[in-house]
């Protein structure tokens, strides 16, 4: 019956070519494969989840077998080869990738599947000539009680030249992590950690969940830190929306996602605002403001402490270059915000 059934409705579905429901029809497949499937049932979805963009299943593991999930055909084409998805031309599957976070908290699927050339696109953008540094703000270096960690949920968010979901440390935003790092001890005294655990890639729906407990770790060793940043990238296409230009270099945007129904939410929003309002006045464009959930997944573990936030730095379309140039400015800013 089940076999039937997805003769019938299965072809309609892998040619639908509709971007409002990509997020439904991946989520159809999900509910397929678990339902007939067991055996590769590795993560589950629940209304917590739906912050998550993306979902993974023991991606090594099924490679081997030539199954991909973030391709669903490849996995029906092996359990029913009679309905020849299998010989579906791999250059007409989309890579859908799904955006991070949207004021009213519905998915957006996007396709990553860009090539390399994009990431040298040059975006025609107006420069701002700024000041980087004050030298006022440097304090004496204390390594013994770090003041800052950063961490990073979904760790293996990369950027161009490299992959999308990248597990290399210089293509990603553990990258931008040690150049915050380097930024705001080198420039500011100010002692930081970078937690390069990763979240993501064994089962994405997991992350916040696996996070938890590396900041629980974090605090446990150090005590409570005077800034908490959840590190990420967006996901977009319009290079322009994510880019400024500051001193002659494109440098990527960032932008700050808070959950309101956290209890530490007006705690967190008046770090934040200060971080926002000094981005403003100092580096006009740089922050692209702040994203808005009522819960997210977990609070986005804001409900640790007075000091969490999240922070995106630019997006899948930005170079790593670009990224780690964001790092100087919002080290500035965090020196304001700590320092003064």
């Amino acid at each position: 019956m089940v076999s039937m059934l997805l003769i019938i409705i299965l072809p309609c579905v892998v040619r639908a070519n509709n971007y409002s429901s990509n997020v439904k029809r991946n989520m159809f497949y999900v509910q397929v494969l678990n339902y007939a499937m067991p055996a590769v049932k590795a993560t589950s979805f629940n209304e917590d989840d739906m912050a998550e963009n993306r979902f993974s299943i023991s991606q090594t593991a099924l490679a081997a077998i030539g199954l991909d999930l973030n391709n669903p055909k490849s996995v029906l084409g092996k359990e029913m080869a009679f309905i020849g998805l299998e010989s579906v031309n791999a250059e007409e599957t989309a890579n859908v990738d799904f955006n991070h976070f949207k004021l009213d908290d519905k998915q957006v699927s996007k396709d990553t599947d860009k090539t390399v050339a994009d990431s040298s696109e040059n975006v025609n953008l107006p420069n701002k000539e700024v000041t980087v540094y004050d030298s006022s703000l440097k304090k004496t270096l204390n390594t013994n009680k770090p003041e800052v960690l950063i961490y990073h949920t979904h760790t293996t968010e990369g950027y161009k030249p490299g992959k999308p979901i990248s597990t290399d440390n210089t293509q990603n935003v553990v990258a931008v992590g040690d150049e915050l790092v380097k930024e705001l001890q080198t420039n500011y005294g100010i002692s930081a950690v970078d937690d390069k655990t990763v979240h993501d890639a064994e089962a994405y729906t997991q992350s916040y969940a696996r996070s938890a407990v590396t900041v629980d770790k974090n605090l446990k060793k150090y005590g409570d830190f005077k800034l908490i940043i959840d590190l990420h990238r967006d996901s977009v296409e319009d290079k322009k929306a994510i880019t400024t230009k500051m001193n002659g270099e494109n440098v990527a945007k960032i932008s700050l996602v808070m959950a309101k129904k956290n209890p530490h939410f007006s705690k967190n929003m008046a770090l934040a605002n200060k971080i926002i309002d000094t981005s403003n006045k100092l580096f006009p464009g740089f922050c692209r403001g702040v994203i808005y959930y009522n819960y997210g997944t977990r609070y986005f573990n804001q409900n640790k402490s007075n000091n969490a936030i999240l922070v995106e730095v630019g997006a899948d379309i930005n170079t790593i270059d670009e990224s780690k140039a964001s790092a100087k400015y919002l080290a500035r800013l965090i020196a304001e915000a700590l320092n003064k």
